[in-house]
């Protein structure tokens, strides 16, 4: 191996005096400085010394003065290089907190277009019995050694602004193996020529370098034989010294222990150009779980003790911190890198393959099937030149009902955020809980990890205030799935949906008699005189009764939805608005003490059916009554008085009653009122009461 006195720089000479000893040392390996590639300065290998400072060799101190190879201008002569110390390799991962996340970044050299790569196969191979290794290799056109020494240096990027590219700051590769492993192989084919490189902290640590070394290699490649083999004929370094002094290194700190088995690892790229990485000398302690599931790279849960982890109904939570989501939600692409690559690219160029199997991606929009909606693009005010396009956002609902909420944020293709919560999904409410979406937003500037934006940028703020003004365009006036957009006539609309019922009203013939007795009808399709809900039986009689009867009537048509809305808007109604989850609360026995669940989602999807709606029957409204009172007396059985619970069903009930009586007036012949909660809410609280008393009444005002 290399001297370790040569590979220890100035750190033995901090005075600037060194010793004779030294000094011989230093000329004795300054044959092997020459051959070792720095990183940081890329396109070749690193310049000569001069002569009269070959002692010293490639890597002596800093204040050592540097002829660089562009000589012509006289300042550079006398500048200084400065070093990247081999703990910038560390610290710069640490912008990684989620390993599938840092892993991506490798994936994302492939996806880029001037890899030109069609597959990429990520796998788990074994270096040693027991040691396990993650290799990510493509078929791309491969990089020659000038493009192989900028990938492994800090901020050589030409990729920022291509169309079609995410990366921008030239340090993905480095903050994402080094998040994962200890050291990286770097192994690539082009036409004519197949390079290798390592960036090892492992041999940086051990002879306590102060710059970070790559040795690398570069063959020629003789495809010209018959039979399809290919010959390598060494080229650089071309000295034989210096070669054999960096192949030392490979050997005694890979996994690869001679020439030839380089040679072997790099054949394992089996079509005619390409790249492959290994990542090897895992982190430890392991954070991914290789035996789970053969066909998956799985995050390992957080405890390994079963019993005290944090665990759901199917495994050990692992899951990223989002704002408004419940801690026990089960988010696949939070731990399986299978999951994470199906959504990683909304339109992916390549095919992935993960451990033998194929990866079929999963569209994010496609997912929106239901009342699927694309807004118009937005462009933000503002924003830089390089940085201007259009916001792109997508609405709807999924087929197969579950928890998951939130966007989906893509830039330049690429996934930044997942299930990410806009609006009434932050807050305690059902409002907008199964609405998912999709956005493409390029102008927005992702973080160094790429898992979150520059929230300090104006782009981001105008991009969430477009967010949230289409999710409410969206469900109050484009979907007609959901209780919001029921009794609101065409006021809350989304403009283009507005345009469109105005032209279909303007077709529409019916005559006033008509419109009237469907005005007067409640749950009724028929046209007929009758008014169910009350008599004109008004002491003053006459025209005055008759105009007064028919004003109540036109005031409560279809008074359920409004009045249900009403509940469901309640800053209290958060308990009630959607089914109880025994799991999430700690109440596994709530299934066993209550018979009939019933909650105000449940209500509403009925309503939406049209589960209460009959013809000149009492059946419909009185089981909507019962439903809603079903859902206070659910709570008061199972919550004693005094519990949070209990005094919101009560504040509910009040309202509900109060409002119910309202509606159905003085002639309950469908008996509405019968049951009445009144009793179990209880008086008001003082403040209520006193709010609600120039109305004389209760708390609650009227119906929606």
């Amino acid at each position: 191996a290399l001297p370790r006195s040569f590979f220890s720089s100035s750190r033995s000479g901090r005075n600037g005096r060194r010793t004779a000893a030294e000094l011989d040392a230093r000329k004795t390996a300054d044959r092997g400085a020459r051959a070792m590639v720095k990183l940081g300065q890329p396109g070749g290998d690193a310049p000569t010394a001069p002569k009269e400072d070959a002692a010293f060799g490639a890597f002596a101190a800093l204040e050592r003065e540097r002829t660089f190879a562009s000589a012509n201008d006289p300042i550079r002569s006398v500048l200084q290089h400065s070093k990247s110390h081999p703990r910038m390799l560390e610290s710069n991962a640490t912008s990684h907190v989620w390993p599938l996340g840092a892993l991506a970044e490798l994936l994302d050299n492939a996806q880029d277009q001037e890899c030109g790569a069609t597959e990429v196969h990520v796998d788990v191979v074994n270096v040693a019995p027991g040691v396990p290794a993650i290799t990510v290799q493509d078929d791309g056109v491969g990089m020659a050694r000038a493009n192989l020494h900028c990938m492994l240096s800090f901020g050589f990027s030409s990729k920022e602004h291509v169309v079609g590219n995410v990366g921008r700051f030239g340090i993905g590769f480095k903050s994402g193996s080094m998040r994962l492993a200890n050291d990286a192989l770097i192994l690539t084919r082009r036409e004519g020529q197949a390079s290798v490189a390592l960036l090892s902290t492992t041999f940086l640590n051990a002879i306590d370098a102060d710059d970070i070394l790559i040795p690398m290699f570069t063959w020629k490649v003789d495809e010209s034989g018959g039979s399809g083999r290919r010959s390598y004929i060494a080229d650089e370094p071309s000295n034989t010294t210096e070669w054999e002094e960096n192949m030392a290194v490979i050997e005694e700190y890979t996994f690869l222990k001679s020439e030839a088995a380089v040679l072997e690892e790099l054949d394992k790229i089996d079509t005619k150009t390409g790249t492959r990485i290994v990542l090897f000398n895992l982190k430890q302690p392991s954070e991914f779980d290789f035996e789970h599931d053969q066909s998956d790279i799985r995050m390992r849960g957080i405890e390994d003790d079963v019993e005290t982890a944090r665990m759901s109904s199917r495994r050990p939570v692992y899951q990223q911190h989002r704002p408004g989501q419940q801690m026990t939600l089960d988010v696949p692409e939070d731990y399986s890198l299978r999951a994470y690559i199906e959504v990683l690219y909304l339109r992916p160029t390549v095919t992935f393959t993960l451990r033998g199997e194929k990866i079929v991606p999963r569209s994010a929009i496609e997912r929106l099937a239901v009342e699927y909606y694309q807004f118009d693009a937005y462009t933000p005010k503002g924003v830089p030149e390089e940085r201007a396009s259009p916001i792109i956002v997508h609405c709807g609902y999924a087929e197969v009902k579950s928890k998951h909420c939130g966007f989906h944020i893509y830039n330049k293709n690429r996934l930044i955020r997942m299930y990410q919560r806009y609006g009434s999904q932050l807050q305690a409410n059902a409002m907008m809980k199964d609405m998912l979406g999709v956005v493409e937003a390029d102008c927005l500037e992702p973080t160094h990890n790429k898992q979150a934006f520059n929230t300090t940028d104006i782009a981001y703020t105008k991009c969430q205030r477009h967010i949230e003004q289409c999710m409410n365009d969206y469900y109050f006036g484009v979907q007609k799935i959901r209780l919001a957009g029921l009794g609101s006539g065409n006021k809350r609309r989304h403009p283009a949906k507005q345009k469109a019922a105005k032209n279909n009203a303007k077709k529409k013939s019916a005559s006033k008699k008509e419109r009237s007795q469907r005005a007067t009808s409640f749950g009724s399709d028929d046209d007929t005189d009758e008014e169910p809900w009350e008599e004109n039986d008004d002491p003053k009689g006459g025209l005055n009764a008759k105009r007064n009867t028919t004003a109540r009537a036109k005031a409560r048509v279809d008074p359920f939805p409004r009045l249900l809305r009403k509940l469901m808007r309640n800053k209290n109604s958060w308990a009630f608005n959607e089914p109880v989850d025994a799991e999430y609360w700690g109440v596994p026995d709530y299934y066993e003490r209550i018979s009939t669940p019933m909650d105000f989602g449940t209500i509403a999807t009925q309503l939406d059916n049209g589960d209460y709606r009959t013809e000149g029957s009492a059946h419909g409204p009185l089981k909507f009554v019962t439903d809603v009172r079903q859902v206070f007396y659910n709570a008061w059985t199972y919550n004693q008085p005094g519990h949070q619970v209990y005094g919101f069903a009560q504040d509910l009930a009040r309202i509900f009653e109060t409002d119910l009586a309202k509606i159905v007036g003085e002639n309950d012949e469908w008996g509405l009122l019968v049951g009445n909660t009144m009793s179990m809410a209880g008086p008001a609280p003082e403040p209520e009461r006193r709010k609600s008393a120039p109305d004389g009444g209760g708390g609650g005002g009227g119906g929606g």
